[in-house]
């Protein structure tokens, strides 16, 4: 049995193996695999092999849902390649791979390495690599994870790779290929923001914008339920709002909504709008929704709701249309445990403070973002 770092050597450059999870029928439907030829320094050197996209020169799949069969030409890689990059990833980054509890490969001779990903909170992991060292071809147990997904892992190594699903478009109101769309973010961290899985779903580049500059964003997390994104930002120090207290917000509570809608149509600025909490859950009775009244327009989605005092009580998800100001937004305490399960520090405020929405506009400014994604 192998642990990580740990590594084995092959009989031949003809390396048979499988790959299984205690997740059942996870490949190809949530879960896929990549095999990325690479050399010492992990440059690219050829394209990834991946479920639907095999390289019949160097490697085969067969198997199921419930387990993949490789077999793996070492010798025939692309020129200046001389090890494999075994990779398992979710799909668009969809979440996390800590669904599929424990991933094993079982090579010739009867080794394995079994790896429990349950508190993993990557969508990508590098799971091992078949390496060629002094003539001799060998796998390495890895355990290398990359929170942005595969796309993104090859992209940092010099190569495009499209980690969608072959055969389905973006769900739950996400984007079609080939468009775009432009949302709120929030700071919730020095380096991260918080806005709608559904205005980066489905989407290959994604940028954030203020007053302040423009810069590249990736996701980290994207819970497509409950419709939350975490977005990561490099080279930029980002400051981050405050939540309300765990109690929330109770009925008939002052809520003001800053957010950036209509983006090009509605002018370059933030946009603030005033109005009330009319329900403690949405539609068909959805605990994890608050109705308000603060009027939103496209572009809305993802913009932070704010209490009286100039904290996070909600974020802004939909709206139902030709309805009276009848507008949705993620409960808080949702918000928490997400940023909490990625690790991300909250800060929280249970002051007595009151502000104007003028004022909680003006404290707020330096945390929006415009989120624009396209393909």
């Amino acid at each position: 049995m192998l642990t990580p770092g740990a590594n084995i050597a092959l009989s031949s450059p003809k390396a048979s193996w499988t790959l299984e999870t205690s997740l059942h029928e996870a490949f190809g439907n949530s879960t896929a695999v990549a095999l990325i030829p690479v050399d010492d320094k992990r440059s690219p050197k050829g394209s990834a092999a991946l479920l639907h996209a095999e390289q019949s020169a160097w490697m085969r799949w067969s198997g199921d849902r419930s387990k993949i069969i490789c077999d793996l030409q070492l010798d025939t890689l692309p020129a200046g390649s001389d090890r494999v990059l075994l990779v398992v990833y979710r799909y668009s980054n969809i979440g996390p791979i800590d669904q599929l509890g424990t991933l094993r490969v079982r090579l010739e001779g009867g080794a394995s390495y079994d790896l429990d990903v349950s508190g993993n909170g990557e969508s990508a992991l590098i799971f091992g690599e078949f390496y060629l060292r002094a003539g001799q071809w060998k796998f390495r147990a890895l355990a290398e994870g990359s929170a942005y997904g595969l796309s993104a892992l090859g992209r940092r190594m010099g190569i495009e790779i499209d980690d969608a699903h072959p055969e389905r478009a973006p769900s739950g109101g996400g984007n079609p290929r080939c468009s775009a769309a432009t949302g709120t973010g929030f700071a919730v961290a020095s380096g991260a923001l918080l806005t709608c899985a559904h205005v980066i779903e489905g989407m290959s580049h994604i940028e954030i914008n203020s007053f302040t500059g423009r810069h590249r964003a990736e996701p980290v997390m994207v819970d497509t339920t409950n419709d939350i994104a975490l977005l990561r930002v490099e080279g930029v120090q980002l400051q981050p709002v405050r939540f309300a207290s765990r109690g929330g917000s109770s009925l008939g509570d002052p809520v003001t909504a800053v957010g950036f809608p209509m983006a090009g149509f509605a002018g370059g600025g933030a946009h603030v709008t005033q109005g009330g909490v009319s329900a403690l859950f949405g539609l068909r009775n959805d605990a994890s929704l608050l109705q308000f009244t603060a009027a939103i327009q496209p572009g809305s989605s993802g913009s932070p709701l704010f209490d009286a005092g100039g904290r996070v009580v909600g974020m802004v998800t939909s709206t139902v249309p030709d309805a009276q100001n009848m507008n949705f937004a993620v409960k808080s305490h949702l918000l928490c445990a997400f940023l909490e399960a990625c690790h991300i520090g909250i800060d929280h405020d249970d002051s007595n403070l009151t502000q104007t929405p003028a004022q909680i506009a003006k404290g707020v400014q330096p945390s929006l973002w415009k989120v624009e994604a396209r393909n």
